[in-house]
């Protein structure tokens, strides 16, 4: 009873903090939008340097709580040195023969490339996945549980779009609790596949950067 209680609040705090910076991040859209137009580029510009900040603060919880993020493979063998190198290569090809060469292309698969799977990947199927392991032996369950809170966290997006482009709140909500549901599910797999983050950073940048 005790270990159900226990993570029914690590559950509770875990959801809280979910809401609270996805609050800060649309927060943060708000006001600067204040002073600026809002565009495709500036709204990812703004919520890339908020992902930066978060970076940091989870660099700095890992380093307070004692929170392994289990980022890198024990052992980068040829598996992980091919996956980097075609990663490398998917994005060079999409910024110069797709999309053309320019600064804010290259800033937009930065951002949906590397800083959103980084700060993602890391929050999700790193800090949360491992604190859930103090709770869960089955990593079945805890794959299961942080699928449903990844797509639940694509909730805050969708508010965002809607503050942004209006329409059908409700629908946007379905669409992206679903495609980040999907992602969850296929990326959560590798996790459990590898135990460790880095092929699913990169398999998650190359889903952002192609969708």
């Amino acid at each position: 009873m005790k270990k159900e209680e226990n993570l029914s609040k690590c559950l509770s705090d875990i959801v809280l903090c979910l809401i609270i910076i996805q609050v800060i991040f649309l927060g943060i859209k708000q006001i600067a939008f204040q002073f600026m137009d809002e565009e495709l580029f500036s709204r990812s510009m703004i919520t890339m340097i908020s992902m930066i900040v978060g970076i940091t603060f989870l660099c700095e919880y890992k380093k307070q709580r004692s929170i392994e993020f289990s980022a890198l493979p024990v052992r980068f063998g040829k598996i992980y040195i091919f996956a980097t190198f075609l990663t490398v290569l998917f994005f060079i090809v999409t910024l110069f023969l797709i999309r053309g060469f320019s600064l804010q292309n290259m800033l937009m698969i930065l951002y949906g490339g590397i800083i959103t799977p980084v700060f993602e990947e890391l929050l999700f199927r790193g800090t949360i996945w491992n604190k859930l392991r103090y709770y869960i032996k089955k990593e079945w369950k805890i794959y299961l549980l942080v699928t449903a809170l990844f797509g639940l966290w694509h909730i805050g997006y969708a508010v965002g779009i809607y503050l942004w482009q209006g329409g059908n709140m409700l629908r946007c909500i379905v669409m992206k609790v679903l495609w980040g549901t999907m992602y969850g599910l296929f990326l959560g797999v590798i996790r459990l596949k590898t135990k460790n983050c880095y092929l699913e950073i990169l398999a998650h940048g190359v889903l952002n950067v192609f969708g």
